[in-house]
């Protein structure tokens, strides 16, 4: 199983950050890899991986953990994929991000191009591309136009 890390502070406040994020329908823009992400039920969505040549969908539970400002999924079926997104105040104007996520290849021939070629962390661009999400969101909620 590939385990990757990666943390990021934005200039906004916890509670705005969390805001944005009950919207997980919204992470296929900062997730790479997942094409969409549609709501099914409490707690329930599905995920459609469109990495490459993979076209699966997996059925997957995403939890906020309101007591430590953390949302944590996992797949109910195939293979094995969950992360957490923890949230930390730095201050009043500024959160953390730190987002791990945890993959084990599809299949047998994944696994060993997995261990053989070198690959870069996607969880750094992910926590890259959700801090321009997160912005962009904010800046258009408050009707100020984006930096760019």
């Amino acid at each position: 199983m590939r385990q990757q890390q990666a943390t990021t502070v934005v200039p906004l406040p916890l509670a705005t950050v969390e805001r944005q994020l009950r919207d997980v329908e919204s992470w296929s823009e900062f997730l790479q890899g997942i094409g969409s992400i549609r709501y099914t039920s409490h707690e329930r969505y599905l995920f459609t991986l469109a990495d490459g040549r993979d076209h699966r969908e997996l059925k997957m539970v995403v939890k906020l953990r309101y007591q430590d400002h953390c949302f944590v999924w996992h797949g109910l079926s195939g293979p094995a994929m969950r992360g957490t997104l923890k949230l930390t105040a730095v201050d009043d104007r500024h959160t953390a991000l730190t987002l791990v996520v945890a993959t084990m290849p599809a299949g047998l021939r994944s696994g060993w191009a997995e261990m053989i070629m070198p690959s870069m962390s996607t969880a750094m661009v992910d926590v890259c591309l959700l801090e321009k999400h997160l912005i962009r969101r904010c800046t258009s909620d408050a009707g100020v136009s984006a930096p760019t």
